[in-house]
């Protein structure tokens, strides 16, 4: 009986995977036609990067945002401090860029228990255009991408662009794990949920929105004591009656030298978020996963012949689903991808199950607690003010 119900779980889980293939290809085709001729207004946009040490590739990351070919933007990078790391690529890349609008913000603003909202709040106030880009300092982007994205903003209905991502640049296992994982399920998820439940769900990597739009939900303060801020960016513009969209025109997160420690870590904090904001509905992402199932239905059976058949061919599909996402998405390293499928998804399936033992994160030396919606509070305090009780730090620095 036990056998019986594994397989029908296996077949389920098979079938998730390809149905992830399938939106993943359905969204790339559809994104591919979307034409971006005859756009008359490209409005001039404010650039958004936080900070906080140095990424993968930081300076081609940033460079590539310098080479963006669209006629008028700024990019305003937002720090926390003038000792951090970060600073000297900043002004590297201004160095060779003379012609870029850049300015380095470096505020002290501990607002909120988020601290990536906490660093660009300065920098926000600081910006001077009408649309304003929030992307992350391990992006990476070709230089038609700003002109992708404004495009859809020709409709007044749409409140935020974000992005599919996918990881390239894996030089260790760790890296090979996080960029299968981003390149498999988490993307594959996000074309999913979009392209069959109209269910939109926004990744911080690159999202492209109005300034109107923002300050008419409450700006960034109002996300500033949730840990997936993008989510709750994402919810709140779609409450505002405003649509979003999920460009197919996958922008790069570059991880390189991820160790396997970082990956668990790293997961293990998102399945916690994740499992705060979606409730049951969490339990359907192990059925994204039929590798696992594969081994729990080996073990049930005994290892029998039939059972053994069965799993093999599963585990080769999902191998096989994986090489071709790769393929999709244009990685060049989507074989080495794809060959440590296996053992990705045996760890992931660890990651899931933790997320239903605790509800704590550390984030920069401090334990907090995830509840309701990924909201964030301190271990041992009642209430779910800013950290500090303080109020936006006024920018310590300014620079052109």
């Amino acid at each position: 009986m036990l056998t019986t119900i594994l397989e029908g779980m296996l077949a389920a889980s098979a079938a998730t995977s390809l149905l992830q293939l399938g939106c993943t290809a359905w969204a790339l085709a559809k994104g591919s036609r979307k034409a971006t001729r005859g756009v008359a207004h490209l409005p001039p946009v404010s650039i958004l990067k936080p900070l906080k040490g140095v990424d993968d590739g930081l300076m081609d990351n940033l460079e590539s945002f310098c080479n963006l070919d669209y006629p008028e933007f700024e990019i305003v990078f937002c720090l926390q401090s003038p000792s951090d790391p970060a600073l000297r690529v900043v002004r590297k890349v201004a160095e060779r860029h003379p012609g870029c609008d850049i300015r380095v913000v470096i505020g002290h603003c501990f607002d909120g228990m988020n601290p990536k909202v906490n660093n660009m709040i300065p920098g926000y106030l600081e910006s001077r255009h009408p649309f304003v880009l929030i992307s992350d300092s391990n992006v990476r982007v070709r230089p038609d991408y700003l002109r992708k994205a404004i495009v859809y903003f020709a409709d007044p209905e749409v409140g935020m662009v974000n992005h599919l991502v996918r990881g390239i640049g894996a030089r260790t296992l760790g890296a090979r794990l996080e960029n299968g994982h981003l390149n498999g399920f988490i993307l594959g998820s996000i074309a999913t949920m979009d392209g069959m439940f109209d269910l939109p769900c926004v990744v911080g990597k690159s999202m492209l929105m109005r300034k109107t739009d923002l300050g008419g939900i409450g700006g960034l303060h109002e996300v500033r004591d949730f840990l997936a801020e993008d989510y709750v960016l994402g919810r709140l513009v779609r409450k505002a009656g405003k649509r979003i969209v999920i460009s197919a025109d996958a922008v790069d997160n570059v991880n390189r030298y991820r160790t396997i420690r970082e990956f668990l870590s790293r997961h293990a904090r998102w399945n916690r978020m994740r499992l705060a904001i979606a409730g049951p509905g969490y339990l359907s992402e192990i059925f994204a996963n039929p590798v696992f199932f594969a081994l729990l239905l080996l073990l049930a059976s005994g290892g029998s012949r039939e059972a053994t058949m069965a799993a093999g061919a599963v585990v080769l599909c999902k191998f096989g689903t994986d090489l071709a996402m790769g393929m999709l998405l244009g990685a060049p390293d989507a074989l080495r991808l794809a060959l440590a499928g296996p053992l990705r998804d045996l760890m992931v399936a660890g990651i899931w199950f933790s997320a239903f033992f605790s509800r704590t994160v550390t984030w920069r030396g401090r334990v907090l607690r995830i509840t309701r919606r990924s909201r964030l509070v301190p271990v041992g305090e009642t209430s779910d003010a800013g950290i500090f009780g303080a109020r936006p730090g006024t920018p310590k620095e300014v620079a052109a």
